[in-house]
């Protein structure tokens, strides 16, 4: 009599373990060679011009500026440089962060002010020829801004940003996997079963 080969479906291994893989396969996947994440602080000052981006009502040192990430944009990073280390295939790189944020009047919240905050930052990565550096899951966690001077046609916007910056060099490579073959969807149930939980966050 034939063997019965026991399904393999997503999820997790039973108890005994999972059935040995049958077949080798070579997939197309972007491959993660390094990672880190770090929260910076920053301050910056926003000049706003209140005869034409902030007009409607007055200004005085210690008003409190709404601040947020400006929406449908995200942290980014340009690298600047990548200089070899001692250790072979690892590499000190210099990025440029930027974090677009935006600020609102505080009399009126149609009136705001989009602005980018910049600063540099050095890491030590393994990096080697061809990968390339990317932030795309970095965050704003926080920006508190307030007035701190107040001219006849300016006010000065002081703003504490920390961001939690995540920093991956990546490369599209050919990897081998163990593989089972095809996914083979099971039919559907009124009532889900226990889902995988949400992946750990970066920062805390």
């Amino acid at each position: 009599m034939a063997e019965t080969r026991q399904q393999v479906t997503p999820g997790l291994c039973p108890p005994e373990g999972c059935p040995p893989f049958d077949r080798i396969e070579c997939i197309v996947v972007e491959k993660v060679y390094d990672s880190c994440f770090q929260i910076d602080e920053r301050s910056r000052d926003v000049v706003v011009d209140t005869t034409t981006d902030w007009t409607t009502g007055t200004f005085a040192v210690g008003d409190i500026v709404g601040c947020s990430l400006t929406e449908g944009l995200g942290i980014t990073c340009t690298e600047v440089s990548r200089v070899p280390t001692s250790e072979p295939g690892f590499f000190t790189v210099t990025l440029a962060i930027s974090v677009p944020v935006t600020l609102t009047n505080p009399n009126e919240a149609t009136e705001t002010v989009d602005t980018v905050f910049t600063f540099t930052k050095n890491v030590t990565l393994c990096a080697p020829e061809g990968t390339s550096i990317n932030c795309n899951e970095s965050s704003l966690l926080l920006c508190n801004c307030m007035i701190t001077a107040v001219n006849d046609e300016t006010v000065t916007v002081t703003c504490e940003i920390h961001a939690c910056v995540v920093i991956k060099s990546t490369l599209v490579v050919q990897l081998l996997v163990p593989s089972y073959g095809f996914c083979i969807p099971a039919p559907c149930v009124t009532l889900p079963g226990v889902c995988p939980p949400l992946p750990p966050a970066q920062c805390f």
